[in-house]
């Protein structure tokens, strides 16, 4: 019995752990490609976790105001490449 509460004991904590990085994996980085409409930004964001609060758009760039694992975040798109080009806690 020992051994198999050792056994469900590591499953648990492998399983933690994998979460813990697939969170980390979705994270948008600068120099990632979300694309250059809005749509297909907003989507991008939101398979990766993301939750949307604001999107603004100027002649340049697409700021998006997103929520992410309990933070805010500002992350702002190149119109023309569809790269993130900054991010910061908002």
């Amino acid at each position: 019995m020992t051994n198999m509460k050792s056994w469900v004991a590591g499953a648990a904590l492998g399983t933690a752990v994998m979460l813990a990085a697939g969170s980390a994996l979705a994270a948008v980085a600068v120099g990632d490609t979300l694309g250059t409409k809005v749509s297909e930004i907003a989507g991008q964001l939101e398979d990766k976790g993301y939750t949307i609060r604001e999107i603004d758009v100027s002649r340049s760039k697409i700021e998006v105001e997103v929520t992410f694992d309990g933070a805010d975040y500002e992350i702002d798109v190149d119109r023309t490449s569809g790269t993130v080009i900054k991010i910061e806690d908002d």
